[in-house]
């Protein structure tokens, strides 16, 4: 008895389950279908099946997409009826709002603009509602009356001032004067908006076309600033619009003088002088690192300036022609000197880091960089990760000097003590690519194999890379020569010895005329010469790569490269437009497309999408 009750139980509860799992399945494949007639503009199909999704699901999402089609066939009447239908039942403002929209598609002006001032008049001092309500407007693009909604709430309710409301608005009409006053008046009350009004300030940025938003913005700024001299947060909105024209010395004079003003501005330098290295504006940057390093009293952050200011005296020297490289032994003495504050400690891995490669590559001194290695390594409080980070260095400069058996056993040993990690894989790559340099190609290839699926992205596209190279060079040649001399090329620029490597690269070609790894010789080749700052010789590389191999696997990285080149080295942006448009016509599925487009829309001012219609809009929603 007792398993006839289960039994019966179990067949009452299982079969509503599976007849509404079935009835959910049923409406997702007619939602997906109406909304693919709606797309296609099939307005008479969509409008159907709409009207049946909403009758058996009341999901008012259904219900305005069946009105939007009402109104795409002309359906006036019948969309009134329905909707005043729905009001009634509803009391909802949004559909009320709807109603004078399809008034107006009418031609019926006057009984559109009566709907949407009943539904303001009837406000109620709720901040729910009244942004409900604004953005329902807003998303209708009736933006006279979202802002008459905002500022009859603000009459309501006199301590929500809606800034952030009617700030959008205001953008979406171009009018920036009244714009700039709301967000100016948010950040004056409360400055821990700041980044929230950058933000979306930088994203209309993006369609100033004629730069009247520029001047607004600046403008409005200092008037602000002459007005209120004592709200930092406008100066730090005009050292913000400073930095984003790129303007970096005004930039850095005006938080310099803030700071002079309340001595608070110690992590917003920082930071900004982070900025500028990044950039290569080198010089700005340690004019504000100096600035806060004999500033009195001293910032908080000193001990990170110090570090900071070490860091971008590497980049300067790193980004300087090698020929023009001076003062490498005096950069290696502040290296030396932060490490005798900071000591060899956990928190300093990172300079110890930089520091050993810095000895290594740059200065060839392998052997004292293995000295300042093993004093980190020397430190017992290590955790595993900073202990397998400076132990990796050690590894690299292994192969960098030579010592390539050492070089083995230690990613070996360091890839097991981080089993499942991305750093793991990122030492097995290592690993691999030294297999690839020795000519142990088939382990090479079958490490990279398994590589192509880690989970860090930068590890998992080289191992690609690398697999791709040996897969077309070696396993379909039956002459294994021409990539182990390659390979050999290969561990000569990880060396630094680049004119070895070149010598390499020829022989291959004189050697073996028209081998396939012809278009990677010239992709190396021009590497080379960009990296060693010869950017015309580098350009004429990259372009024979995309004229002699335009159906090579690296036509599209030749271009790419040759066209940041253009823009970045050689100051010729039309050169650099015409390259950008040929990736996105001519390789749309290159790993490039993105950011080629985002340039050539930089670079010629075409809107990243187009318009959308009323019906179309995204929703649009601001707390």
């Amino acid at each position: 008895m007792r398993n006839i009750l289960i039994v019966i139980f179990l067949f009452l509860f299982t079969v509503p389950v599976q007849a509404q799992q079935k009835n959910d399945e049923q409406q997702l494949s007619k939602s997906q279908l109406a909304s693919r007639y709606y797309r296609d503009k099939e307005y008479e199909k969509a409008r159907d099946l709409y009207l049946d999704l909403y009758e058996n699901s009341s999901v008012n999402h259904y219900f305005n997409y069946y009105i939007n089609c009402l109104v795409y066939l002309k359906n006036f009447d019948q969309a009134v009826k329905d909707l005043k239908k729905q009001i009634r039942k509803t009391n909802d403002v949004n559909l009320e709002i709807t109603l004078g929209y399809v008034y107006k598609e009418m031609g019926n002006i006057e009984k559109s603009e009566e709907t949407y001032n009943n539904v303001i008049d009837g406000l109620k001092p709720h901040r729910g509602t009244i942004i409900n309500v604004g953005n329902s407007f807003f998303n209708r693009r009736e933006f006279e009356f979202a802002e008459k909604t905002y500022l009859r709430g603000r009459e309501l309710m006199p301590d929500e001032e809606f800034h952030n409301n009617l700030a959008s608005v205001y953008g979406y009409q171009r009018n920036y004067d009244k714009m700039m006053n709301e967000y100016l008046a948010l950040i004056q009350k409360d400055e821990n908006q700041i980044n929230r009004v950058q933000a979306r300030i930088k994203s209309l940025l993006r369609y100033d076309f004629d730069s009247s938003l520029r001047e607004t913005l600046k403008s409005e700024i200092i008037k602000s600033i002459q007005a209120n001299p004592d709200v930092t947060a406008y100066n730090r909105m005009l050292i913000w619009f400073f930095t984003i024209e790129e303007n970096y010395e005004q930039a850095l004079r005006n938080a310099i003088a803030l700071d002079r003003r309340t001595k608070s501005e110690g992590s917003n330098i920082l930071n900004f002088a982070r900025g500028a290295a990044q950039n290569q504006l080198y010089g700005v940057a340690l004019e504000g690192l100096d600035y806060l390093k004999n500033r009195t009293p001293q910032p908080d952050v000193i001990n990170e300036v110090k570090l900071e200011i070490v860091h971008t005296l590497y980049l300067r020297y790193i980004n300087t022609p090698p020929g023009e490289r001076t003062q490498g032994q005096e950069l290696a003495e502040r290296f030396e000197n932060v490490l005798e504050i900071m000591g060899y400690s956990q928190q300093s891995v990172d300079i110890i880091s930089t520091y050993a490669h810095f000895l290594a590559f740059y200065l060839d001194e392998a052997e004292k960089a293995y000295e300042v290695l093993e004093k980190g390594l020397s430190n017992g409080r290590l955790n595993n990760t900073s202990r397998s980070v400076l132990q990796t260095d050690m590894a690299d400069i292994n192969v960098y000097d030579g010592k390539l058996w050492e070089a083995t056993l230690l990613y070996a040993r360091i890839i097991e003590a981080n089993k499942g990690n991305a750093l793991a894989d990122n030492v097995m790559l290592k690993r691999a690519r030294l297999s690839f340099y020795i000519g142990d190609i088939e382990w090479a290839k079958a490490q990279l194999d398994v590589l192509k699926a880690s989970t860090s992205k930068f590890t998992a596209n080289n191992a690609m890379e690398l697999s791709l190279l040996i897969t077309s060079n070696y396993e379909m040649d039956t002459i294994a020569e021409p990539v182990q001399m390659y390979a050999r090329a290969e561990l000569a620029i990880y060396r630094n010895n680049d004119e070895k490597a070149l010598a390499t690269f020829d022989s291959i070609v004189e050697k073996f005329a028209n081998h396939s790894l012809n278009d990677r010789i010239l992709m190396r080749k021009a590497e080379i010469s960009e990296k060693n700052f010869n950017f015309e010789k580098s350009a004429e590389l990259y372009q024979q790569v995309a004229d002699q191999y335009a159906y090579s696997t690296l036509a599209d990285d030749a271009i790419y490269k040759l066209a940041l080149i253009y823009e970045v080295k050689l100051n010729e942006a039309k050169k650099a437009e015409t390259l950008y448009k040929k990736i996105l016509l001519e390789y749309p599925n290159s790993i490039f497309v993105a950011d080629a487009r985002s340039r050539y829309r930089s670079m010629t001012g075409e809107p990243e999408e187009q318009e959308m219609t009323p019906y179309e809009m995204p929703e649009f929603s601001v707390e």
